[in-house]
């Protein structure tokens, strides 16, 4: 039986954005699939095992960062090292959420999210993934996609409509997801009701700046828990947890060239929808459906859902 080996290349929603290509390729042709993923001792992957990928691994394999049809095509009987995020949309797009059902997380973990959960009762949840260190900020006045890669979004702006919604919905509490250095969001801390998942990060792989301290796995799971979430555009992360995972999640997101002085909110609803149309709709701004201040139209006021756990 061929192969295919994942090996620990990127940050979790990343790898878990290679599984719909892996799948396909077995599907067509038979291949076994290899996780050599720290975070697999925090859920499994049905239909696949855990391995390394070492020197034997590596002899004779094909190195997959890209995949287009007919590249799909001539894979039948290769070993794979796959590191492609996306593949044919006609081959990957019917199986995207079949082969995220396949994902299941520890029952611990599970257990501590609804735990975390349940001491607010039925209480209005919202979502707020602040995404630093790697995402770098371009400028404090405004949010601007073009000028960089890998944006992050000002703090003022997630303070801006976290005011909004409060407002709007007096008793909501807001799950917060962040990385970077904590002191860059304490007024968030001081200024709302915010929460955190009370599990320390056992993974050492992140790079300085980018430090998680809340467990990623449990994190993004207890993120993918809200019915409404404050993402950070093109971010895996924030689209795994809002479009993949658990539920179908609105998405409140910056509109692109916002400023200080007019800070625009974009909401969007992509469940089911794969990373590369995430990412295409964090970078229009003429994709966005607009939100008023008021929060018209954004229904704030439902609790947590973790049966899906």
């Amino acid at each position: 039986m061929p192969e295919i080996y994942i090996d620990d290349f990127v940050g979790i929603s990343n790898k878990l954005e290679t599984l719909p290509l892996a799948f396909a390729i077995r599907k067509t042709y038979g291949h076994e699939i290899i996780l050599d993923w720290p975070e697999l001792d925090s859920f499994s992957v049905a239909d696949t095992r855990r391995g390394t990928v070492r020197i034997l691994a590596r002899i004779g394999a094909i190195r997959l960062r890209s995949c287009d049809d007919k590249r799909f095509r001539g894979l039948k009987n290769r070993k794979i090292i796959l590191r492609s995020l996306d593949g044919p949309a006609f081959r990957l797009d019917p199986i995207y959420l079949e082969v995220a059902a396949k994902i299941r997380l520890n029952p611990d973990l599970a257990g501590e999210i609804r735990e975390t959960f349940s001491r607010f009762g039925d209480r209005p949840v919202v979502g707020v993934h602040l995404r630093r260190g790697d995402y770098a900020e371009v400028s404090d006045d405004g949010y601007d996609v073009t000028a960089i890669e890998w944006p992050s979004v000002p703090i003022w702006w997630y303070e801006h409509v976290m005011a909004a919604v409060a407002r709007r919905q007096k008793d909501v509490l807001f799950l917060l997801s962040a990385t970077g250095d904590p002191t860059s969001y304490t007024v968030i801390r001081k200024n709302f009701d915010v929460v955190s998942m009370n599990v320390p990060n056992p993974y050492g792989y992140k790079c300085g700046g980018h430090e998680s301290y809340v467990h990623p796995v449990a994190d993004m799971f207890a993120l993918a828990c809200c019915p409404v979430i404050l993402a950070t555009p093109l971010s895996g992360y924030s689209h795994w947890a809002a479009n993949v995972l658990g539920g179908p999640s609105t998405c409140l997101v910056p509109v692109p060239g916002m400023s200080r002085g007019e800070p625009g909110i974009g909401s969007l609803r992509l469940y089911g929808m794969r990373l590369p149309v995430w990412r295409a709709f964090g970078r229009q701004s003429r994709n966005l459906s607009r939100v008023s201040v008021s929060m018209a139209g954004v229904d704030l006021s439902r609790p947590a859902h973790t049966d899906w756990l």
